[in-house]
């Protein structure tokens, strides 16, 4: 026989994992536009420091949500790979800020648009995990 204690729970229990669920998908969302504006949204030459910094700001909001939500980490595979994958892409952006700083030579160009490639690749795999939930 069921409880109310248990059915509270249960409603709770569901409650949480579809938050989590909403959560995820809408952090695969934010990555895979941040993602599209890398590889095709915008033209390299429009990306500015303000857009990286939003960026930045925002896979470091990600970040730190992964690395102490208990809830999340059990929900992912691999939670790791994806910190490991967005640290990858913020110090890529850190990068280009720099860049972005500096005098505007053909080899600091060229540097830059490789960081851009970087931060695009380190997407991709932090993707990888979080495309693995299922859409709800």
């Amino acid at each position: 026989m069921v409880n109310e204690s248990d059915v509270i729970f249960s409603r709770g229990q569901e409650h949480a994992e579809e938050r989590t669920r909403r959560y995820l998908r809408g952090v695969r969302g934010c990555i895979e536009e941040m993602r599209a504006v890398f590889l095709y949204r915008v033209n390299l030459h429009e990306i500015g420091i303000a857009t990286l910094q939003r960026f930045e700001q925002e896979l470091r909001g990600i970040h730190e949500q992964l690395d102490t939500d208990p809830t999340l980490k059990a929900a992912l595979r691999n939670v790791d790979a994806i910190i490991a994958a967005i640290q990858d892409a913020k110090t890529s952006i850190y990068l280009a800020i720099d860049l972005q700083n500096m005098r505007q030579t053909y080899e600091n160009r060229k540097r830059l648009y490789q960081e851009y490639r970087n931060i695009a690749h380190a997407l991709t795999y932090a993707l990888e995990d979080l495309l693995a939930i299922p859409p709800r």
